[in-house]
């Protein structure tokens, strides 16, 4: 009787897991409440997310002091009608309109999120697309960008002309429902949230990650330590198989479909009323701190000759930068990074006519 209780138990802990793991809402409100210190809480990632995900908080030489260098404000101002629309990831989340050179409107766009938009062609509408080089393939490989970045009105139009030739049909059992809600991209990360990112649980991966770190000397997990043992990177920027990485073999092929796809990205957004549209690719850290072997991907999409879309030059910036621009245990940029790349756009605001 006990078992059988005991199996029905496992059987329903295990399918609402699964669910949660599943939900976009439920992994939000979950990820809500179990943000903290206590026990029953998340690891609290202080330190940097690389840091975070092989539990090496005790390598002090990647946990440098918190960096609090604050952006400087730009010396010059864009034409006064300025508007820029800015469409990132991670590197630029929570950026300011106000270290922006001189701006009309500020509209900051998450790629995850996309943005329905309707340009005032009054105004000079700059477009600048922000991609980290791990996603650059990924992203930018296909077109789903037009269907996340979008004029609204067009859009209405679209959708007014396609809903005029619908052929109609037998309604579904579960009305809007399709096969790819049952999946969830990051359903593994989401089930070890669930199942094992506990904060009491912290001091087992903790030893385990003293273990690999000083006796096998590497990390845990999704993160490899550089050849000179000064910085973490993610394990798919330095594979020889993940399309985001940093030495992943590239043919011609790969270039000319990059290439192509940017050119009717711009052709698109120009076609669409954007006074100018800037590529920035963010070169994945490995790329250059350590360069040796690197496949040459953003200088070889950079110096195609065939490329329309304008390009804001991170990658020659950061090459030849003296000073570190990377943050030790981090996938990021530090305060010098992303002031050097805010240099750069800014430049860009200033001085496009």
């Amino acid at each position: 009787m006990l078992k059988k209780i005991a199996s029905y138990f496992f059987i329903v802990f295990g399918l609402a897991v699964l669910w949660a793991s599943t939900s976009r809402t439920a992994m939000q409100y979950i990820s809500d409440k179990r943000d903290g210190t206590k026990w029953w809480q998340t690891y609290p990632c202080l330190h940097g997310d690389l840091v975070s995900l092989s539990y090496l908080d005790f390598v002090t030489r990647f946990n440098p002091p918190p960096d609090l260098t604050s952006l400087k404000k730009p010396t010059g101002n864009s034409p006064h009608n300025t508007v820029l629309y800015l469409h990132g990831d991670s590197y630029t989340y929570h950026l300011p309109d106000s270290i922006f050179a001189g701006l009309n409107e500020f509209h900051l766009i998450d790629r995850n999120h996309g943005m329905n938009y309707h340009l005032d062609t009054t105004k000079r509408n700059i477009l600048v697309l922000e991609v980290s080089e791990r996603y650059l393939r990924t992203y930018y490989g296909g077109l789903q960008i037009f269907d996340e970045l979008c004029d609204s009105i067009i859009k209405k139009k679209t959708i007014a002309a396609s809903e005029e030739n619908i052929t109609p049909s037998y309604a579904s059992i579960i009305p809007g429902f399709h096969v790819n809600d049952l999946f969830n991209k990051y359903i593994n990360q989401n089930l070890q949230g669930n199942l094992f990112n506990y904060n009491f649980i912290i001091p087992m991966f903790e030893t385990k990650a003293a273990l690999n770190y000083y006796v096998f000397n590497r990390a845990s997990g999704d993160v490899v330590i550089s050849r000179d043992r000064n910085f973490l990177f993610l394990k798919e920027t330095v594979s020889l198989t993940d399309i985001g990485s940093s030495y992943v073999p590239l043919t011609d092929a790969d270039i000319t479909w990059m290439v192509d796809n940017f050119n009717k990205i711009y052709d698109h957004y120009k076609e669409n009323g954007f006074s100018e549209v800037y590529l920035s690719m963010i070169p994945n850290s490995a790329t250059i701190m350590q360069p040796d072997g690197y496949n040459n991907l953003i200088p070889g999409i950079q110096q195609d000759k065939r490329l329309k879309i304008k390009i804001i030059n991170v990658y020659n910036a950061f090459k030849n930068s003296p000073v570190t621009l990377y943050q030790p245990g981090d996938t990021h940029w530090n305060s010098k990074g992303r002031q050097l790349w805010l240099d750069l756009v800014n430049e860009k605001l200033i001085n496009t006519n």
